[in-house]
């Protein structure tokens, strides 16, 4: 009796172990090493230079295999639209190799080099493929790795001084994010920041390697089917996140707009900034004549949904807020005050006739010298913050826009995150205050 009532328990227990097991939410699993597709450094290098510059690697190219020790290089490029390579500085030889790899025996790290400039040193290895008449480069690298080369070119190094537990939330909100983009088997990213998040090797990692160590492993999942969230995030909400259904159009319930006073008064001119561009030259932009009216549409938390233009001679324009944005956008330059930097913003018209009440600052977002300008540009005379002045007046307005913070606004604040910490908040407080829903787990 009492061996059954063993076998019985024993029986029981399996089922019970079982039961749970298969209710219990799977975490996606991230493998150790992806893949990083190099389309926002090297996606337009028509030659690239690549050096070992630590570490031992293998130079295979079908199925012949090189040693390649330190100091080592191979050169690729193409040639009247022919692959042409040459291994350490022997002759240029066209190949016929659609595939090559360089892969490291032990840790070691490569140095890739452009005719432009470009300089990068990467962790891990390379793959290329010549594909559509041109190589496309892949950085395979341990995850955690790559992550040392996200957050601090999403952040700052600098910020681990003061707020390493921004950094730390960075860490975790990244991380979630290259699990969500590589899960179901799916390994490859890219390091551009307008597709996927920002990727610049090991030129970048310093004190924010810190946060990445610390939250090993750590990401944000929701907190009923334990699955990995869509964690989005951008540099300064300007007081208010945005949902993420008025920008991608889908509704996310762990990117929800709110109140974000964490990222009031903090990040210098992605929290105010100040943008002037003529009528004339705003209705040009647009298929319009010299604009008359705008007129603002707006989300609940301030952000321009839609912009409608009339110009002298009735005619109308509207456009989404994002593309009145992108318009005069200055991708790819470093934040300045003369900058419009995301969709929350006021729009005002000034008459050319009237001259400015603070002629200093408006001479200062142009750029102008007070010293030389004492009575401030002429608004007629105003083309935009970016272009400056014309030579001679025009008989049209001027339109001011005035906003706050930079990007789309959704999930983090990274400037929000960074004040945070700053106050004592600790990263996991950090990401539960600005993704909704969700629990931070081990994968």
């Amino acid at each position: 009796m009492q061996s059954m009532l063993r076998i019985v328990y024993r029986v029981s227990f399996l089922c019970v172990v079982l039961f749970l097991f298969v209710l219990t939410p799977a975490i996606p699993c991230q493998a150790g090493e992806i893949s990083v597709e190099l389309v926002w450094k090297l996606g337009q290098a028509g030659w690239v230079e690549i050096e070992v510059e630590q570490g031992s690697y293998q130079l295979i190219m079908d199925k012949t295999v090189h040693e390649f020790p330190p100091g080592s290089t191979l050169q690729v490029g193409w040639g009247g639209w022919a692959p042409i390579m040459r291994i350490n500085q022997g002759e240029y030889q066209i190949t016929n190799e659609s595939e090559i790899e360089l892969k490291g025996t032990n840790q070691g790290s490569l140095r890739v080099k452009t005719p432009k400039g470009q300089n990068t040193s990467y962790r891990g290895g390379l793959k290329f493929n010549w594909q559509d008449d041109h190589w496309r480069f892949f950085n395979r690298i341990d995850s955690e790795d790559y992550l040392k080369g996200v957050v601090p070119i999403e952040m700052s190094n600098d910020w681990a001084k003061v707020g390493l537990e921004g950094l730390k939330a960075q860490a975790v909100a990244a991380r979630t994010f290259l699990v969500k983009h590589t899960q179901n088997g799916k390994k490859t990213i890219t390091d551009s920041p307008d597709i996927d998040q920002a990727y610049a090797g090991r030129n970048v990692e310093g004190e924010a390697s810190v946060a990445v160590e610390a939250t090993r492993g750590e990401i944000l999942v929701d907190t009923q089917n334990g699955l990995p969230i869509e964690a989005l995030y951008s540099s300064h909400s300007g007081g208010y996140t945005e949902d993420a259904k008025n920008v991608w159009g889908n509704p996310d319930i762990h990117n929800i707009s709110h109140p974000d006073p964490y990222s009031i008064g903090i990040g210098g001119a992605a929290n105010h900034w100040r943008f002037i561009v003529s009528a004339l030259l705003l209705g040009s932009t647009f298929g319009l004549g010299p604009v008359q009216n705008i007129e603002l549409e707006k989300f609940p938390s301030g952000r321009v949904k839609s912009v409608r233009m009339e110009d002298a001679f009735g005619q109308t324009k509207t456009v989404t807020g994002r593309t009145f944005v992108k318009a005069f956008y200055p991708f790819g330059q470093p934040i300045r005050t003369a900058a419009l930097l995301g969709s929350l913003f006021e729009a005002h018209k000034i008459p050319s006739t009237q001259e400015p009440k603070e002629k200093a600052g408006f001479s200062l977002i142009l750029g102008v010298k007070e010293s030389q300008q004492k009575q401030g540009p002429l608004l007629s005379k105003i083309l935009s913050s970016s272009l400056g002045t014309s030579d001679n007046p025009q008989p049209f307005d001027v339109f001011i826009f005035e906003g706050r913070g930079w990007g789309h606004g959704v999930g983090m604040s990274q400037w929000g995150a960074y004040h945070m910490a700053q106050l004592g908040y600790n990263y996991k407080e950090i990401l539960l205050f600005y993704y909704k829903n969700t629990q931070i787990l081990p994968h």
